[in-house]
């Protein structure tokens, strides 16, 4: 994940009510998908939002550049564990946000920031969640959000 992508997990619905805290380490180890159906036609679905790009590993499809707008699904044994997303807030696609959306709808689920704000699939759910990232505050001004985060980095 580049600086100004901002990171949402794409979750059922009924498991975040099940999940308990959405920290970073749980966002990231949890099986989201072991208790939910995961749309049968996703790959084509996905197509829809990016182009499939080649993977170096058979358990993880990616649709879209890396440096960019990209959506990554996690399989093991053909079953869809986990599915994460990065957002280029430099340049907002709102093709792709608007098929993301629509996607996540389809799926029955919600978008998850990775610091663990959970968005619904709408428009102005979304917006608010890009414009309050960490991303969105690198792209608009790199100069501030290093300095505040070297300040930070020097309080610990």
């Amino acid at each position: 994940m580049a600086v100004w992508q901002a990171s949402f997990y794409l979750v059922p619905r009924g498991a975040v009510a099940r999940s308990g805290a959405l920290t970073p380490p749980v966002l990231n180890d949890t099986d989201w998908w072991a208790s939910a159906a995961f749309p049968v036609d996703y790959q084509k679905r996905l197509a829809q939002v990016a182009s499939l790009v080649v993977s170096s590993t058979a358990d993880v499809e990616t649709w879209g550049p890396a440096d960019s707008n990209h959506i990554d699904v996690w399989s093991r044994d053909g079953r869809v564990r986990r599915v994460m997303t990065q957002v280029d807030v430099r340049r907002l696609d709102s093709r792709f946000g608007a098929a993301l959306l629509e996607f996540v709808r389809i799926a029955g689920a919600v978008l998850i920031r990775d610091d663990g704000l959970v968005v619904e699939p709408i428009i102005a759910a979304y917006a608010g969640a890009l414009r309050s990232s960490d991303a969105w505050r690198f792209a608009n001004d790199p100069a501030a959000f290093l300095a505040s985060h070297s300040a930070t980095d020097d309080d610990e």
